[in-house]
């Protein structure tokens, strides 16, 4: 028989603590990439000419998920933008929504369409689904009335502008 020869990078007194370090810096990982995802990115989006709003950027899953659900409302000049990797005609809906909105469909730098005036949702009944006519890759959640008191249209330049240290993901 052949002496077994085991080779041991850790000595046996150190394992534990090794192995303690390890999990430590897996869970403190796994807890940044979560909060990271869950993080809303802040930028700025310019319609036309000169009209303006502020956003809060949901980039990923699971901020594209909370949208502007639960929140009791949207200052004036203030909005979300959701951005996707490529045009689809994504569904959006009202989960837990507060306030009516403006659903502004964008796709590269144009306005493609508009949903105007999308009420709160009524406990109990089931949650309409809303929809853009073609392909969007953006979309700008605004409060109710913002397209018409500004006189959007289909067509209109839509310039987006992210915080670069917080870069869409």
């Amino acid at each position: 028989m052949k002496p077994r020869i085991r080779l041991q990078l850790i000595p046996d007194k150190y394992r534990l603590p090794f192995a303690a370090a390890v999990l430590s810096c897996s869970l403190l990982a796994a807890f940044f990439i979560s909060w990271s995802q869950g993080a809303f990115a802040s930028g700025y989006v310019v319609i036309g000419d000169d009209i303006r709003v502020q956003v809060e950027v949901a980039s990923t899953a699971k901020t594209r998920e909370k949208g502007l659900s639960g929140r009791e409302q949207l200052g004036s000049g203030q909005g979300m933008l959701f951005v996707f990797l490529r045009p689809d005609r994504y569904t959006f809906w009202m989960k837990d929504m507060k306030f009516p909105i403006d659903i502004l469909w964008i796709k590269g730098e144009e306005l493609v369409d508009m949903t105007t005036d999308v009420p709160v949702p009524v406990p109990g009944e089931d949650l309409p689904s809303f929809f853009p006519v073609s392909p969007a890759d953006k979309v700008l959640e605004v409060p109710a009335g913002f397209a018409q008191a500004h006189g959007l249209r289909t067509g209109m330049t839509v310039i987006t502008h992210i915080d670069s240290r917080r870069q869409v993901r």
